[in-house]
């Protein structure tokens, strides 16, 4: 009789078990739809740009490669070849004198005595990936959208909506875009931008710019746009007078160890911007 009692007390002990972990895991999966619901929805304007750029493809690869070349007033500032994880992560350049500069996800390295105390070695290895891959880093965390606008854009008149950034995003927060899309095909037209690296935001806003994305290539089935041209901006005429020009060949999508994007041999950090 006690064995009958003690299996019965076993048996109920083993269901209670089980129904307790049933409710553990139907609690789970309610957690996890509800943090889907709770995600922020993305902005229609933002996945027309990423689809036309083919996003999920692009992200689909390892890395990209590309020779990059960019003056302003007739001077070249930067001229070498880039490599980036697609997702922004790391990032290598090999200037065209064979130094190096490489931000492995934390710090930035520079091999180049001089580029080490360069306030704007910092400024190249961030500003141009991202200008590069821009199309797919509109919805990172810490970005912030305002509503869409139509504005002037050449001739005519774009969709806009201004992207800025939550504090301690990149090494200037501070910077805003206002970001075009051409409405017959959603890609990408251009951006007006502030750039406040060195001098703050209130000089920045006294002579923003534009980039405008022009001659678009197919890569893989992803379209880059290989010639920015940069000029001046305001709100009621749009982009002005040319004032640069980058240019973008050679773009591959290559597979790269992390190795690849460590500290060179002999190279030092590069300091934040005020350190």
């Amino acid at each position: 009789m006690k064995k009958i009692l003690l299996i019965w007390v076993l048996a109920i002990a083993i269901t209670s078990c089980k129904e307790a972990q049933k409710e553990i895991e139907i609690t789970k999966e309610t957690t996890k739809v509800t943090d889907v619901i709770d995600l922020e929805p993305i902005s229609e304007f933002t996945a027309a740009i990423e689809m036309a750029h083919k996003k999920d493809a692009f992200l689909d690869k390892d890395a990209v490669q590309y020779d990059f070349s960019v003056a302003f007033g007739g001077n070249t500032i930067f001229e070498g070849v880039i490599t980036q994880e697609t997702d922004g992560s790391m990032i290598h350049m090999v200037k065209n004198d064979g130094s190096v500069i490489v931000f492995d996800g934390d710090n930035v390295f520079a091999s180049n005595e001089a580029d080490l105390t360069n306030p704007m070695t910092r400024f190249h290895i961030f500003t141009w990936p991202y200008f590069f891959s821009m199309p797919y880093k509109l919805n990172d965390g810490g970005t912030i959208w305002q509503d869409e606008k139509a504005m002037t854009w050449g001739n005519t008149t774009f969709p806009t909506a201004r992207l800025s950034f939550e504090n301690g995003v990149g090494d200037t927060s501070e910077d805003w875009y206002e970001v075009y899309k051409n409405p017959e095909t959603n890609v990408l037209a251009g951006v007006a931008y502030i750039v406040s690296y060195g001098k703050g935001v209130e000089a920045a806003e006294k002579e923003p710019h534009a980039a405008k994305y022009n001659e678009l290539t197919m890569v893989d089935g992803v379209p880059f746009a290989t010639n920015w041209s940069f000029h001046n901006w305001n709100t009621q005429d749009g982009y002005t007078n040319q004032i640069g020009l980058a240019t973008i060949k050679n773009i591959q999508f290559v597979n790269k160890e992390d190795s690849f994007y460590a500290q060179p041999d002999g190279a030092g950090e590069v300091a934040m911007p005020g350190e």
